[in-house]
């Protein structure tokens, strides 16, 4: 199987160091134009940008990270969460170990 996006490799957005304050740091600028377009709820990021002590915090961000989708020059792109935050294009497939 060919993968079409072979030249696109994962974007980096947080490392893991920032534990469990990741949800809340890549939501912190994030407004309802870019939530509409990238397929999120507002009140879910709302809820992130509160932080950790929020009860739904963790509820919010697994939304968040199931159904983001960036669309750029053609590419969809979502989240990836392994400790560290990435954003991966459609049709990636991670190296084996």
């Amino acid at each position: 199987m060919t993968n079409t996006h072979t030249a696109l490799e994962p974007n980096l957005i947080l490392l893991d160091s920032w534990g469990i304050y990741i949800p809340q740091m890549f939501c912190s600028d994030i407004d309802e134009q870019w939530a509409e377009q990238a397929n999120v709820q507002m009140q879910d990021v709302r809820i992130c940008q509160q932080g950790p002590n929020h009860e739904l915090y963790w509820d919010s961000w697994n939304n968040i990270l199931n159904n983001t989708e960036v669309n750029r020059d053609g590419v969809t792109w979502r989240l990836h969460q392994d400790g560290d935050l990435w954003e991966v294009p459609d049709g990636y497939e991670w190296p084996d170990p």
